[in-house]
């Protein structure tokens, strides 16, 4: 059954140690100083924007509390509960009218609900 398997392949299965010993001739050439360098100076550039994003998300915080601060100091306490008391007033005297025609005006159902 080897046989056979040799033949679909092509020729002879190279053993294990023939394989890893290809690989290491192979990649002995390579200069890893020169990937290093370069390796450290992409991450030095990632630090770096990196660290440039946290500044503007922190801009960024710092407007958004800034603007969350004036619109809080806009609405003043005062203001908002004679505003509340304004919206109940007007609920008070507020009557829901439903399946009426889309067409009518306000006119036609104020003769119904005078007071």
């Amino acid at each position: 059954m080897e046989e056979e398997e040799h033949e679909v392949y092509g020729g002879e299965i190279p053993d294990e140690g023939e394989m890893e010993g290809d690989i290491e001739a192979h990649h002995a050439d390579v200069d890893m100083s020169t990937a290093d360098d370069d390796a450290v100076k992409e991450l030095d550039e990632m630090k770096k924007r990196l660290k440039e994003m946290e500044e503007e998300a922190a801009a960024l915080r710092e407007m958004q509390a800034k603007v969350e601060k004036e619109m809080g100091a806009v609405q003043d306490p005062a203001a908002v509960a004679a505003s509340q008391a304004n919206k109940e007033e007007v609920d008070a005297r507020s009557v829901f009218v439903g399946n009426g025609h889309c067409c009518s005006s306000s006119s036609v159902y104020t003769g119904h609900v005078t007071m």
